[in-house]
């Protein structure tokens, strides 16, 4: 009798931790697109099932060593940064990272919820872009002028286009995986529908990262189909695709066009060391080679993550006194970043909880994979760890890239 009370007690435990995940989730999911306050409350409550402790595992304690490698340079800097607010903001913003995989790695959810949670992604992604192109077809003339001028399609996630097109191109990726285990029906045209339009966005949007992301996906895929599956004319006729769609679309975007354009133009300059004012990709390129300059200058301590802005500016306005003070921002590299805060140690400890964390939440499926890749290609792009919505994405990505699940159950409906 006893047994069997405590039996119900740890299946009571289970359900709850899975509602209160799924609930959190849900929350999460609507804050990353309309709200930043809400993202906040329910990043930081996620770690609530962690009281119920359903799933401690050796997994899961390596896990948290993960975490604590990439929290440990921030922290220790802390001791020697003199800009302390700088210092706990670094910190704080890093916090979800630990409270999201506290509540996620220690509670299972059922695979049914799991595809549900994607659904539902998909739909507000997709909601997302949207409300993105009532922008353009306002005024396509000049929203297409604009992007010779390195400014993009506003969107949603504070108009961080970077970001969204992180968030879309991890959407059409999880749709993919939703695609592979599901019978084809009307729910399969309409996913297949939404992924389509997913894809025409990102090239209209195009933003350099998410295209990044979206074609290196695509050749993680071909590589899988063409020499694990061994399905040689399948992965023949996609490559012909992309190839096609690929060079028509040049011409199909003006927006990518322009893009390209200006990328190609930008690039002509710093390339060659010459860094003209109020171009974005520059200002970029110029923020990691200060990063770069001062990791070399403080290669074993760096400056602390608090006083990075101000060693990067200083830097600035010595060897390029011409740039404007809006171009003065910390690396855009997130190597660069733990390099110039905390040295060649911070940085190497930082890639090895990156890495650790990546390979305990990635499947043995190649859109797992893809997923875990396209975690890290905004990191080299861009200081995705040091603002809420990437530190976030990080975590939700390794989570929904795992495909180990509590319950074996139908997870969809037969076609109708």
């Amino acid at each position: 009798m006893n047994e069997f009370r405590r039996m119900m007690q740890r299946v009571l435990k289970n359900k709850q931790s899975e509602r209160m995940v799924i609930l959190f989730l849900i929350l999460l999911i609507a804050g990353l697109f309309f709200s930043r306050a809400l993202l906040s409350f329910a990043s930081v409550a996620m770690v609530l099932p962690f009281v119920y402790h359903s799933k401690d595992t050796y997994q899961n304690k390596l896990l948290l060593f993960a975490i604590g490698l990439i929290f440990l340079p921030v922290l220790i800097s802390g001791i020697y940064s003199d800009d302390k607010l700088r210092w706990i903001n670094s910190v704080s913003v890093k916090i979800p990272l630990l409270t999201l995989f506290l509540g996620l790695a220690y509670t299972q959810i059922s695979e049914r919820a799991w595809n549900r949670l994607i659904l539902l992604y998909l739909l507000l992604v997709s909601i997302g872009c949207c409300w993105s192109l009532r922008h353009y077809f306002l005024d396509p003339h000049t929203i297409q002028q604009s992007y010779l001028k390195a400014k993009v399609l506003a969107t949603p996630a504070d108009n961080d286009y970077v970001k969204f097109s992180w968030m879309v191109v991890t959407g059409f990726f999880l749709g993919v995986k939703i695609l592979g285990k599901m019978p084809f029906n009307r729910l399969y045209l309409a996913i297949s529908c939404i992924l389509v339009f997913l894809l025409l966005y990102l090239h209209l949007l195009a933003a350099k990262t998410g295209l990044v992301c979206l074609y290196a996906g695509g050749v993680i895929y071909l590589f899988y189909i063409c020499f694990v599956q061994k399905k040689w004319k399948m992965g023949v006729i996609l490559f012909s695709g992309i190839l096609i769609f690929t060079v028509f679309s040049y011409d199909l975007f003006p927006t990518l066009r322009n893009r390209v354009q200006y990328v190609v133009y930008d690039f002509g300059n710093y390339s060659k060391g010459r860094f003209l004012p109020g171009y974005n990709d520059a200002a970029r390129w110029l923020s990691i080679k200060a990063g770069y300059a001062v990791m070399q200058e403080n290669p074993i301590m760096g400056v602390g993550f608090g006083d990075i802005k101000k060693a990067v500016t200083e830097w600035d306005v010595k060897n390029y006194p011409a740039s404007y003070e809006y171009e003065r921002f910390i690396p855009t590299n997130e190597w660069m970043v733990y390099g110039a805060g905390s040295g060649w140690p911070g940085m190497l400890l930082f890639s090895i909880g990156l890495l650790l964390l990546l390979y305990l939440t990635t499947a043995k499926d190649p859109v797992s994979i893809i997923l875990a890749v396209i975690s890290c290609i905004p990191f080299v792009t861009d200081d995705s760890l040091e603002g809420q919505y990437g530190v976030i994405l990080l975590a939700f990505i390794a989570f929904f890239g795992q495909q180990k699940f509590s319950k074996q159950e139908p997870s969809y409906e037969k076609p109708v």
